[in-house]
């Protein structure tokens, strides 16, 4: 998974994209497991193509929270696919937090 460490006291940055079924009640499943997990997101980016929504998530977290995060949105029914972020896609969302 990507990671961008600023100091050695500050958790990872990680990137996320995530594919979901177009249907409101979607986005609030998808930052569920954040909460419970008491991670606020950086940012978060969603945009509707065709039947289905796209997020891209950035988080501050420890490899094995953002790992436990990924295997609970992967678990999700409505969740397609979620995959890490990087190079260009990684940097513009960084660019854009």
């Amino acid at each position: 998974m990507p990671c961008v460490v600023p100091s050695p006291a500050d958790p990872c940055l990680h990137r996320l994209r995530v594919e979901v079924e177009a249907d409101p009640n979607c986005l609030l499943r998808l930052l569920e497991p954040f909460v419970v997990a008491d991670v606020l997101p950086h940012r978060l980016d969603c945009a509707r193509e065709d039947d289905r929504l796209v997020v891209h998530l950035a988080f501050r977290a420890d490899g094995d929270l953002a790992q436990r995060l990924i295997r609970r949105l992967e678990a999700m029914v409505p969740v397609r696919q979620v995959s890490a972020l990087a190079g260009e896609d990684a940097a513009a969302l960084s660019a854009a937090a």
